[in-house]
């Protein structure tokens, strides 16, 4: 008994020594728990944001992407044309500018064509004696379009041209060859396959210069929504990276 006695003391004794231990542990475990309920509330609180900020990302894709598909389907308009027009001057060959540029005495669809294209690339006409008659000189194209013919890079130059910068004077001279009932490919063609080519090339430079137009102030304005939407993402991927340091201690 007295055995039994002096082991419960020792006991008693083990015990008031761990008192302070275990009241440390309860503390330490208390304290532990207030963090983990401060991060689940920081952790919730980011991911809220990260939700919002997500939604809002993805609103701002849609918008870019309606906005996107608006302007490649009003240049789905014109590209049909130029795609046809330079595929009319891919089957043109030196022999065929040759033939037009020897004309002494050109169809009127000829000259007609050959006028709209040194429109189109800004070349000046010579001041000659009208051949009606009289005192007047007139306005001819004949001349410079032979030269312009002439020249070795001729359909090269007409395949890279500047479609998306014609300046809006030429636009305005060009439009009424456009708008001549005389000017139509299969009206030319008759005439000549090369001033066929020729024709469908001006009128594919006018189609597509009138829909970037329209395209144009579209474009600035996709421009602008990709921006807004690259620099949402940037926050938000940020946010997310955040989220995922205090994510792993809920």
């Amino acid at each position: 008994i007295f055995s039994a006695e002096e082991q419960v003391g020792v006991m008693k004794e083990e015990l008031i020594a761990l008192q302070p231990v275990l009241k440390q542990t309860a503390q330490e475990t208390e304290e532990m728990l207030v963090v983990i309920d401060r991060e689940t509330i920081e952790a919730n609180a980011k991911k809220e944001v990260v939700q919002t900020e997500e939604a809002a990302a993805n609103v701002k894709a849609a918008a870019a992407k309606a906005i996107k598909d608006e302007c490649e389907g009003e240049l789905a308009v014109a590209m049909p044309m130029l795609d046809a027009a330079l595929q009319a001057l891919n089957t043109l060959t030196k022999g065929d500018v040759t033939e037009v540029k020897a004309m002494k005495s050109p169809p009127a669809g000829v000259k007609l064509v050959m006028e709209a294209v040194c429109v189109m690339k800004n070349i000046k006409p010579k001041k000659i004696q009208d051949p009606a008659g009289g005192l007047k000189k007139v306005d001819d194209y004949w001349g410079p379009a032979q030269s312009l013919l002439a020249e070795a890079n001729f359909l090269e130059s007409l395949q890279t041209f500047d479609k998306e910068n014609i300046p809006e004077a030429i636009i305005q001279k060009i439009r009424p060859y456009v708008n001549n009932e005389g000017f139509e490919p299969e009206v030319i063609k008759k005439a000549s396959k090369a001033a066929y080519g020729l024709c469908c090339w001006v009128r594919a430079m006018e189609a597509y210069d009138r829909v970037a137009k329209v395209v144009a102030p579209k474009k600035a304005k996709l421009a602008e929504a990709e921006a807004e939407y690259a620099e949402l993402m940037k926050g938000l991927n940020e946010k997310k990276r955040e989220l995922k340091e205090v994510a792993p201690h809920r």
